[in-house]
């Protein structure tokens, strides 16, 4: 994977000869990035911060990468640094570079990627684990455990590839979770901060939430001129909707169409939308994967997922051939996705989030839950909240967002804003947030465009009522892995 990819040492010895990346060099540090990555840097006097992607203040829509990145020079400390990063949304992985500081973050939900290497004290750093490989001129080493994962029908389509841990892949590489940051100069990951005021009333939060993702919105209107954001019968799609209907004319509304039950469910809902709201829709079918593209696409990846909706990277591939840009949810967890009854043990978080329960995955889950526990007491945060913030957003999404990095297209969840989880999760009741109903998103909603709660979310299907009448929790696992094995 070389498109929108970058790459971070202290090794000068090392080199890119690729003409389509630039570099740029600050402190003993080489930074090179490709040509279709934005890139931005500023610098005082020995600080320094380089900008891999885009950043937005939905304070200040109107401000650019460049404003952005210069402000943040004004904090000279990490709690400053820390405090100001809260405020912000956008896709990116930002580095603070002095003589006393060497700190990399990346976006709230990590969906600029950011894996790392270190050996003695030489530093390798990359968006891609592959372009790792490829410029250190090394194989994958991939442990016995995870080569058993390599043949799992179940690890591979139903748990999608999602490693419990930092680690992936490659037994020497580890992965930047959501909410820690990367110290060089200390040798250590920590998790960040939190500054939201946790007293805050539900009709403040839902005011600044809904200011937030409207100017969230309004920055990526100025930006990009293709804005493509999907509608499905669910709760994010729709808050989306809601969020961006003061520029509903400089976007276009779509629906990817397998012919599946739900997904035919999802067309019907939104098609409704899209003709009650006077929307620029479109439903598109899509075809199966030709062998051009899975040879192409299996280039990019040590193991390379072909899933239902690799259909959706292919289609982007194909058709979108200008900078565009996809709005995404990223929401499922502030709307309490788990139980959290389920996160008081090992292996009930094995069982709730349908894993084998064997050592490779309940030792991940085991030294998370050890840092995990403290941070969440301190913060007083729902075990089960941050379980899907950092590892579920960490390394389950994030691989959609990475994915798409080889078509023109880039990922964005206007979600991926620190401050906007947090006032979420630290002041609105679990009982307002979570599902079915979760009122607190329909308030959102209905505060941003009125009567777009009206038509109904996630109706039953027939599914649905024969699931209902038979024991499917029980055979769910079982009938799903049959599915897939067929499907191979």
């Amino acid at each position: 994977m070389k498109r929108k990819q970058y790459f971070i040492t202290n090794n000068q010895e090392i080199t890119v000869s690729d003409k389509t990346f630039c570099s740029y060099s600050v402190l003993n540090y080489t930074i090179f990035y490709h040509e279709d990555l934005d890139f931005t840097s500023s610098y005082i006097d020995d600080l320094h911060i380089v900008l891999f992607g885009f950043i937005i203040n939905p304070y200040e829509p109107t401000h650019s990468n460049q404003q952005i990145v210069d402000a943040l020079l004004k904090h000279k400390t990490q709690e400053e640094l820390f405090k100001a990063l809260e405020l912000l949304s956008g896709k990116y992985v930002l580095f603070y570079v002095s003589k006393n500081e060497q700190i990399l973050v990346t976006d709230c939900f990590a969906e600029r990627q950011l894996y790392y290497w270190q050996k003695e004290d030489l530093y390798y750093i990359s968006s891609s684990d592959t372009l790792l490989l490829d410029l250190l001129d090394l194989t994958p080493e991939i442990a016995t455990a995870k080569k058993q994962l390599k043949e799992s029908t179940l690890f591979l389509n139903i748990n999608e590839h999602w490693f419990l841990s930092e680690e992936d892949w490659d037994d020497r590489f580890k992965k930047l979770l959501p909410n820690h940051f990367l110290d060089i100069k200390r040798q250590e990951t920590k998790r960040l901060p939190i500054f939201v005021n946790s007293k805050l009333d539900e009709h403040r939060v839902t005011q600044e939430i809904q200011k937030l993702l409207k100017n969230t919105m309004e920055a990526i209107t100025l930006r990009y001129d293709a804005i493509y954001l999907p509608i499905t019968a669910g709760y994010d799609s729709r808050l989306l909707l809601a969020a961006s209907s003061n520029w509903k004319d400089k976007i276009k509304y779509y629906i990817f169409n397998t012919g599946k039950t739900y997904v035919v469910r999802d067309v019907k809902i939104a098609t409704k939308l899209a003709h009650y709201f006077q929307l620029n829709f479109k439903e598109i079918k899509l075809n199966e994967l030709t062998e051009g593209f899975k040879k192409e696409y299996s280039d990019y990846f040590i193991v390379p997922r072909f899933l239902s909706k690799t259909r959706n990277i292919a289609w982007f591939k194909t058709n979108i051939k200008k900078p565009s840009i996809n709005l995404s949810g990223g929401g499922d967890y502030l709307r309490g996705f788990y139980n959290e009854d389920d996160f008081t043990s090992i292996k009930k978080i094995i069982s709730a989030i349908e894993y084998e329960d064997i050592p490779i995955h309940t030792d991940a889950i085991k030294k998370w839950l050890t840092s995990a526990i403290p941070y969440a007491k301190e913060y007083n945060l729902r075990i089960s909240d941050l379980f899907y913030h950092e590892l579920r957003m960490g390394k389950w999404a994030s691989k959609m967002y990475h994915e798409s990095d080889i078509t023109a297209m880039e990922y964005f969840s206007p979600l991926n804003n620190r401050h906007m989880v947090y006032s979420i999760l630290l002041n609105i009741p679990e009982p307002k947030r979570h599902a079915p109903t979760s009122p607190f998103y329909r308030t959102l909603m209905e505060g941003m465009l009125p009567d777009s709660t009206t038509i109904p979310f996630n109706p039953k299907t027939w599914r649905d009522y024969i699931k209902s009448i038979i024991p499917y929790h029980l055979i769910k696992k079982q009938a799903r892995l049959l599915r897939y094995r067929k499907s191979n």
